[in-house]
């Protein structure tokens, strides 16, 4: 994935507003997963980030189109991703205490980082930067995030779509199929032989 991370301290304190159109930002995942989408339509995010003292509040939206497979039947489906969102995203423990240190004049004390410290951080969002100066905020990461959510749980090519046959796989919406259809609960398939003797 193409990263965009943005260093809070460049961020002013009324906040700032970013575009990004770079497909590469959903083009790399798309490819590095092998996922089968196509971007028809280029996405593009906008992003308005305030920074906080215990994080960074984020909206946004993501707009374009893409392609995927129907879900019941594979053939491309197009679909129009159209997602508004806030979020609030925490810093690491370890930068939070250190803010907090330098904010009250406390020493900081040298404590061991555990999984617990970074339970609730999203590190590829939001991270202390590489060069230990401040907290970074990824773009990228937070448009790649809002992009899965934006995608339906079963995308459908049309809400009539009739799907495959099971029997034979054919494409229902093309032409019917002469495959024969069981009649009954395919749950009870195996008592349709049971026969039983009166007394």
């Amino acid at each position: 994935m193409h990263q965009i991370w943005i260093p809070l301290k460049d961020i002013p304190a009324g906040g700032g507003e970013y575009e990004v159109d770079d497909q590469s930002v959903w083009q790399g995942p798309i490819a590095e997963f092998s996922l089968p989408f196509t971007i028809i339509e280029p996405l593009r995010g906008s992003l308005f980030l305030l920074p906080q003292d215990d994080g960074c509040l984020v909206r946004g939206r993501l707009t374009g189109r893409i392609s995927a497979p129907c879900d019941r039947c594979a053939e491309p489906a197009e679909l129009t991703i159209d997602q508004s969102f806030d979020s609030f995203e925490p810093f690491p423990a370890q930068q939070h205490a250190q803010d907090d240190t330098r904010k009250h004049g406390k020493t900081a004390t040298a404590e061991p980082e555990t999984d617990d410290d970074f339970e609730d951080v999203d590190a590829a969002v939001i991270r202390i930067s590489p060069s230990g100066q401040g907290v970074e905020v990824s773009l990228s990461g937070l448009l790649w995030e809002e992009f899965l959510l934006a995608l339906p749980t079963k995308p459908l090519c049309s809400a009539g779509c009739k799907g495959l046959c099971p029997s034979c796989g054919s494409n229902l919406n093309v032409a019917s199929c002469s495959c024969k259809s069981e009649d009954g609960d395919p749950r009870l398939a195996a008592l349709r032989g049971l026969t039983l003797e009166k007394k």
